[in-house]
């Protein structure tokens, strides 16, 4: 019996070490050079902005593909921005803004830093954005203290174009 065990012991190492026990790759962990992934002191993965070291934000409640983030608003939530020659990688891909920059998709989310954050110290963890929007595409942030005067006179048609979301901490 002993020897039974040594010999599946040896076999399993050997296995192992052959590279069989890594293949095939999963390509659902690639992600671009934009992004690190890296775990915390408590042992929880997440990714995070390269080579800043930023924690990375998806809003939920943000329609799928775009963003809804604009000029005032990236200012508060900066993007993670894609250059013209990155391609999709993973579960990973690029979304074209309406201002014409590029930004990091996850999932088909949009992805975005917060202003107040530093490396391992998330701030922007459930913060909720309210999105206004008219036919220009204006948007501002209230939950942050970002105060604009609405672009239209009539402040009650605006909101009724309001688009809520959330921000959620990206992890794998």
């Amino acid at each position: 019996m002993r020897s039974l065990c040594v010999l599946l012991s040896a076999a399993f190492v050997l296995w192992s070490q052959s590279g069989a026990a890594a293949d095939p790759s999963d390509p659902s962990i690639s992600y671009p050079g934009a992004v690190a992934l890296s775990q915390s002191s408590s042992g929880a993965w997440g990714y995070k902005s390269f080579p800043q070291l930023l924690p990375l934000y998806i809003f939920k409640g943000e329609p799928a593909g775009r963003s809804l983030c604009d000029r005032d608003c990236t200012a508060v939530w900066p993007i993670v921005r894609a250059e013209r020659t990155d391609k999709p990688v993973g579960l990973w891909t690029i979304v074209k803004r309406d201002d014409g920059r590029l930004q990091w998709a996850y999932k088909n989310s949009p992805v975005y830093t917060y202003f107040e954050d530093r490396p391992n110290d998330a701030k922007g963890v459930g913060k909720n954005m309210d999105w206004y929007l008219d036919e220009r595409g204006y948007a501002y942030l209230t939950s942050v203290g970002v105060t604009m005067s609405p672009p239209l006179a009539d402040a009650k048609a605006k909101k009724a174009n309001k688009t809520q979301a959330t921000a959620q901490l990206l992890q794998p």
